[in-house]
């Protein structure tokens, strides 16, 4: 089986508080006595689940994860909350700020269509940015020779994981719904989170400071910065 992503010991982000945490082994009541969280494992005609919890230090509510060999293919789903909680900063333009909650919202209920709405809100956020090209792919590739390595590498997986280059003419389209793999659709959201702080929070907040700063040296009566 693969890592715990939640597991006791493991760092990342809580899906309840959405802190960077270090997760523990949960504390669980039994028979009215304190005990260790066990795990859980089954098997049945080839396909196996593994049920683990863990538990975040920062807000203690329990995290729980299913993970799943099933068909060749190993990956694992959020249990408990059900789904990871989504905020999305007031800087992001309002119709794609519709776009990511609602691809938050069904993903516990459809990875199809949550993947397919934050293809959507993908499209809509570069096509934003000044990338106009004619599919979803070469948006990407577009974007990727701006970007930071870190986030541009992440973009460049999310290409790869849907296959955008191979199956360009479904994403002409957006909203498309195509085959998506196990993890795409949380790992699409993640993305999307990484680009509303790159193109729209980090440039508001250096405007913001810049203004402050002006103010200052206007009223110090020295001459104002210059323009970047």
């Amino acid at each position: 089986m693969s890592k715990k992503e939640y597991g006791e010991g493991k760092a990342g982000k809580c899906p309840h508080c959405q802190i960077s945490v270090c997760f523990k082994e949960p504390i669980v009541v039994t028979r009215g006595r304190w005990a260790s969280s066990p795990d859980l494992e089954t098997q049945s005609g080839g396909d196996r689940v593994y049920v683990y919890s863990s538990q975040c230090p920062n807000c203690q509510k329990p995290v729980v994860v299913a993970m799943i060999q099933s068909e060749g293919n190993e990956y694992q789903k959020l249990v408990h909350p059900s789904n990871v909680v989504r905020n999305v900063p007031p800087e992001v333009p309002k119709e794609i700020q519709n776009d990511f909650l609602e691809a938050a919202a069904v993903l516990p209920t459809s990875e199809k269509a949550s993947a397919a709405l934050s293809r959507r809100c993908l499209q809509n956020l570069l096509t934003d940015r000044g990338h106009k090209q004619k599919d979803l792919n070469e948006q990407i590739e577009a974007a990727l020779k701006d970007l930071p390595q870190r986030i541009a590498d992440n973009l460049d997986a999310i290409r790869n994981i849907g296959n955008f280059a191979a199956h360009a003419m479904k994403y002409q389209s957006t909203g498309a719904i195509a085959d998506v793999e196990p993890e795409e659709a949380n790992w699409n959201l993640d993305v999307l989170e990484e680009l509303f702080e790159h193109y729209y929070v980090q440039p508001t907040r250096a405007e913001q400071k810049r203004k402050t700063l002006e103010t200052k040296l206007k009223a110090l009566g020295k001459p104002p910065l210059k323009k970047p």
